[in-house]
């Protein structure tokens, strides 16, 4: 065979190969990312783990998956990054015919959240890389990133303060239901104590003495403006500050668990997946805290209404029995009223106090 007819088999091969694989590249190619927890706190190493698949006995020269992923999960190699807020993520495969390869990259999740990094851009290529076949895969790559939980040592003491009050007032809220004794009518008892029996069998006033609760409310109220005067959007030192608020809270609502405190989450913040509140009545459990945790790795930085509107609300559903700590960078005469005005309702309202506040 002469040079001239080699050429041009080795042209018309070319061409060949350039047409199939712009063709069929991906087919029978399947592709899967998962993370390999859905759920961690910050600070935490979780992996990335890729698989891709070749279920036809055609080899695939090359196949290049590429996606974005946020600046807050770092992957411990660095290479093939870029540069941009959020970044790109590049894996290059070869792929053999029936052959299935399985990739793990270690990430450190830098920052709490909610990271859904499903989406990915497959693309194969012929061997020369003129021709291509690309497609976009929707995985399962999603996790929730819990803010750190702070120790005891590093909370305000103010916060400290508030947990020993939560813990004496748990003795002293009468309970409803329990009933320790019966006792002599004294000024002021309420009517529906009276314990008519008793009292026809002593010929005076006797009204049931009541024992005490062990079950104290707890609501935590994240306050997401760094002043009453906030416009527009915040800077990154003051969103900073609100990020400090969402540790205490982590923190305070794990304390109220493991003490037996019922506890319960509200915030003028948006949420990043609708589907999930950020207004959580109090309860006290261990999906309570998880329900709690999730909250606020969903919670954007972002005020959706003024705080005293919020706790205006609080105010309307007569809310009462309820230890209130408002944690927030400011104070006003305009959100002491609101406070009054819950206090009256039988609740104790506290407010703790994070950084670049006034």
């Amino acid at each position: 065979m002469t040079p001239i007819w080699i050429m041009v088999v080795v042209a018309v091969l070319a061409i060949l190969q350039t047409i199939y694989y712009n063709r069929f590249g991906l087919r029978k190619v399947s592709y899967t990312r998962r993370f390999s927890r859905e759920r961690v706190f910050e600070g935490e190493k979780v992996e990335l783990v890729e698989v891709l698949a070749n279920d036809k006995p055609v080899p695939v020269p090359w196949v290049r998956v590429e996606s974005r992923i946020s600046g807050d999960l770092q992957f411990r190699r660095q290479e093939n990054m870029g540069l941009s807020m959020d970044r790109f993520h590049k894996s290059l495969f070869y792929l053999g015919g029936f052959s299935k390869i399985t990739r793990r990259h270690e990430i450190t999740c830098l920052h709490r959240g909610y990271f859904d990094c499903s989406l990915a851009s497959v693309v194969a290529g012929d061997l020369f890389g003129v021709a291509h076949d690309r497609a976009d895969v929707q995985g399962d790559a999603r996790i929730f990133v819990y803010p750190a939980v702070l120790k005891p040592d590093e909370l305000p003491d103010t916060a400290l303060q508030w947990q020993g009050d939560v813990t004496v007032r748990r003795w002293i809220l009468p309970d409803p239901i329990l009933v320790s004794g019966i006792r002599a009518y004294r000024s002021g008892d309420p009517r529906k104590d009276v314990h008519w029996r008793a009292t026809a069998r002593t010929g005076s006033l006797q009204v049931k003495q009541r024992d005490y609760t062990v079950c104290p409310r707890a609501l935590l109220v994240l306050n997401c403006q760094i002043s009453d005067r906030q416009m527009g959007a915040m800077e990154p030192r003051d969103a900073e500050y609100i990020e400090g608020g969402v540790r205490i809270c982590a923190a305070l609502a794990a304390w109220c668990v493991r003490n037996g405190v019922d506890v319960g989450f509200l915030t003028n913040g948006e949420s990043a997946l609708p589907e999930i509140s950020l207004s959580i009545p109090p309860r006290c459990s261990e999906a309570q805290l998880e329900r709690i945790l999730e909250a606020l790795a969903v919670l954007k930085i972002r005020m959706t209404l003024d705080l005293h509107v919020l706790l205006d609300r609080q105010i309307e559903a007569a809310v009462s029995d309820m230890d209130i700590l408002v944690v927030s960078a400011y104070w006003s005469d305009v959100l002491e009223e609101r406070a009054g005005k819950l206090r009256k309702l039988g609740n104790s309202v506290t407010w703790q106090k994070i950084g670049g506040g006034q």
